[in-house]
């Protein structure tokens, strides 16, 4: 497995997290209430967004870097492609 793709799932998963986390804000939002024993429903987004951050990180990074349209799907310089 290329460290390219490793990078790429864990963009994904972290990006998951993230939404995971902000959908657990809302829903402590609309509850009211403490919601898996957080009181104040704005802890939530607070941790959400590194990981949303590095989510879209890892995944630009890879699509800009590694995925340059080459025809073997590695990394290449302008002088590869011509």
């Amino acid at each position: 497995m290329k460290i390219t793709t490793i990078i790429l799932y864990l963009g994904w998963a972290s990006g998951i997290f993230g939404a995971l986390l902000m959908l657990a804000g809302v829903i402590g939002f609309l509850i009211g209430g403490e919601f898996l024993n957080v009181a104040n429903f704005f802890n939530y987004f607070f941790v959400s967004i590194p990981f949303l951050v590095l989510g879209i990180f890892c995944l630009v990074g890879t699509r800009i870097f590694c995925h340059c349209n080459c025809d073997d799907d590695g990394c290449c310089s302008d002088k590869e492609k011509e």
